[in-house]
C-alpha cells in the first residue's frame, strides 16, 4: 500500500469516527469548501453550508452506526478514489432508525500537495423505501441550489 493510499484510508476511518462519535466540526473538516454531496431523494448539495446544514439534520435525526468497508482505491496524481460498502442506522418514519445498506463512490483531491479532502461523494442504497420513508431528514429536504434555508 502506498502511502497516499493509506492517507485516504484513514481519512475515511476519520470520516466513520467522526461521524459516530456526532462529532460534525470535526466530519465537515474532512470536505473541501467546494465538495458536492449526492444522496438519495435530495438535490445535490455543494459547498460547506448545504454539507453542513444535511449532516447537523442527520445526526440529530439519528444517523449513526456507520460503517464503511472499502474495496478500492485508487490514486493518480493528486486525484483519488475510493469504492465501497457500507451500512448504518438512518431517520426512518416516526422517529425510529432504520437499518441501510449499499456502496458508495468517494473522490478525493490533494490541492497544492496539501491535505486530502473529500471532494464529490455518491451513495446509492441496496433497500427499497415504501413511499412513505426517506433516508434524509423533512429539514435537509428544504435545502435548494441556492443554500439551506434555515441558518445553524
Amino acid at each position: 500500500m502506498t502511502r497516499n493510499e493509506a492517507a485516504v484510508r484513514r481519512l475515511t476511518q476519520e470520516w466513520v469516527l467522526a461521524c459516530n462519535m456526532r462529532q460534525l466540526d470535526e466530519l465537515l473538516e474532512l470536505y473541501a469548501p467546494d465538495a458536492v454531496v449526492l444522496r438519495s431523494n435530495l438535490p445535490l448539495l455543494r459547498g460547506a453550508a448545504q454539507i453542513r446544514e444535511f449532516f447537523f439534520s442527520a445526526l440529530e435525526s439519528g444517523l449513526g452506526e456507520v460503517s464503511l468497508e472499502p474495496m478500492r482505491v485508487e490514486i493518480s496524481g493528486e486525484i483519488a478514489h475510493e469504492v465501497g460498502r457500507y451500512s448504518a442506522l438512518v431517520p426512518g418514519n416516526a422517529g425510529k432508525r432504520r437499518e441501510e445498506r449499499g456502496k458508495y463512490l468517494w473522490v478525493f483531491a490533494k490541492p497544492n500537495g496539501g491535505d486530502w479532502k473529500l471532494v464529490s461523494e455518491c451513495w446509492s442504497s441496496d433497500l427499497t423505501l415504501t413511499n412513505a420513508e426517506s433516508d434524509v431528514p423533512k429539514t435537509a429536504l428544504s435545502a435548494s441550489p441556492k443554500g439551506p434555508t434555515r441558518k445553524l
